[in-house]
């Protein structure tokens, strides 16, 4: 018979004892990121409808020049953290959020893979009304072709049309209440900044407000692949609303009813049109054109 031997507290018949604690390799941890949040999808819990996560570069450096004060909270990732050391340590000043974030973490917080290394989440862009507008215009404040969305519902396209209307100096971009689409996170991220220097301006009564453009003293021309007049011999200097409708339908019944004249861009004829957003390039640089 084996003598008996008393088992150490917590140890286990068949198992060595487990080396005390002093004696386990201490787990490293990294310092903690100077943040309001302390989770890297905190903001998508906690983000109020007022408030957006923009991404990508462009959209980015454009909100913290032209709207600092509607910054929330900042995310990079390491390879960013030097482009926006300017934005960083105006965050640790005005005792804002930032969190360096792996990428995996920062496509989950904006959804989307194409963020470029930055996310802000900041305050919605405002869209502006029509008395706003014409106060603007009657100031002088805002110069430029109007631009009037009929039917456009696509937010990639109204991205894009930003991006185009800051590069030929539109004054602002019009569209039915509902109908134009939202300045999302996508939208601003395609117009690659051109969101905050182009108003968006909704139009609760769009042939009403057309009128009443037309009082103010604008031509109102819309585009059509169908018929009108070339775009080359179009006047489109001065005060005008360019008229772009959507791909499918294009220019609606009652609003071309209020158009003073219709245009349209030559080409072969080998599709029916061009994309919403390709055809306002080809009109804005023609009226960039006769006014330059």
């Amino acid at each position: 018979m084996k003598p008996f031997r008393a088992k150490k507290p917590g140890a286990r018949a068949g198992r060595p004892p487990s080396r005390p604690a002093a004696a386990r390799p201490a787990q490293m941890r990294p310092a903690p990121t100077r943040s309001a949040a302390t989770r890297p999808d905190e903001p998508r819990r906690h983000q109020a409808k007022t408030e957006e996560m923009f991404h990508g570069l462009r959209a980015c450096e454009a909100l913290f020049a032209r709207r600092a004060a509607d910054v929330i909270r900042v995310y990079v990732t390491e390879a960013r953290k030097r482009q926006f050391a300017k934005l960083l340590d105006w965050c640790a000043r005005e005792r804002k959020g930032f969190q360096i974030v792996a990428d995996e973490n920062l496509a989950r917080l904006t959804g989307s893979i194409h963020h470029e290394g930055v996310a802000i989440l900041a305050k919605t862009i405002r869209r502006w009304s029509l008395d706003e507008l014409l106060r603007e215009l009657a100031a002088r404040k805002t110069v430029g072709p109007l631009l009037y969305l009929d039917g456009v519902q696509n937010p990639h396209n109204l991205g894009s049309i930003l991006r185009t209307a800051a590069h030929f100096g539109v004054a602002a971009i019009v569209g039915r209440s509902g109908e134009l689409p939202p300045l999302s996170p996508a939208a601003v991220r395609v117009a690659e900044g051109a969101a905050e220097f182009v108003p968006v301006c909704d139009s609760a009564n769009p042939v009403a407000d057309l009128r009443r453009l037309a009082k103010e003293g604008f031509r109102i021309v819309a585009t059509s692949s169908l018929r009108g007049g070339p775009l080359g011999k179009a006047k489109l200097g001065g005060r005008i609303v360019l008229v772009l409708g959507s791909e499918g339908e294009g220019v609606s019944q009652p609003i071309e009813a209020v158009t003073t004249e219709c245009v349209q861009i030559p080409g072969t004829g080998a599709v029916e049109s061009l994309n919403v957003s390709v055809a306002c390039g080809v009109v804005l640089a023609e009226a960039w054109r006769q006014s330059h």
